[in-house]
């Protein structure tokens, strides 16, 4: 309701009213709740030193196989990356390059995928990844066609 009446100011008039409106928490609480609200997940293309990519078995999903990756905490991308692989499996990666950010709905977010490689480790399993395995790109496990259909045709 806010973001509708505050989208029918003319911005000059909004630019204005921010700059001298004396009552900084009531601007910005304002400014807070007028701006739409989304996540961000960061998501990994990780290889091994053979060349194949890292997939998980999530425990929640009804198409358990995918690649790593979760939601940022107030850090940093590639920490965020980093961190949701190492509570996941135990795992270290090292990334080396954005491959590509795309928006996504249900719920509104921005995916940052990140490509890299795995530094050879133990998998430990978690209470959200009971499994990995390593795939060449196309031989994935049959559950696994929607990572490969929507991630890997830019990649």
């Amino acid at each position: 309701m806010l973001v509708k009446l505050i989208n029918k100011i003319p911005r000059d008039w909004l630019v204005f009213m921010y700059k001298h409106t004396p009552f900084t928490r009531l601007k910005n609480a304002l400014v807070y709740r007028a701006q739409h609200k989304f996540l961000v997940a960061v998501l990994g293309i990780f290889t091994n030193d053979a060349g194949e990519v890292l997939l998980l078995k999530h425990v929640y999903r009804k198409q358990p196989w995918g690649i790593p990756g979760g939601w940022m905490e107030l850090e940093q991308p590639e920490t965020a990356l980093r961190r949701e692989v190492r509570e996941e499996t135990g795992l270290e990666v090292e990334i080396t390059s954005l491959a590509q950010a795309q928006f996504g709905q249900l719920p509104n977010r921005v995916d940052l995928i990140f490509k890299g490689r795995v530094i050879p480790g133990t998998f430990r399993p978690s209470a959200e990844i009971s499994d990995i395995c390593y795939c060449r790109v196309g031989e994935w496990p049959n559950a696994c066609q929607h990572t490969r259909k929507s991630l890997f045709r830019s990649c």
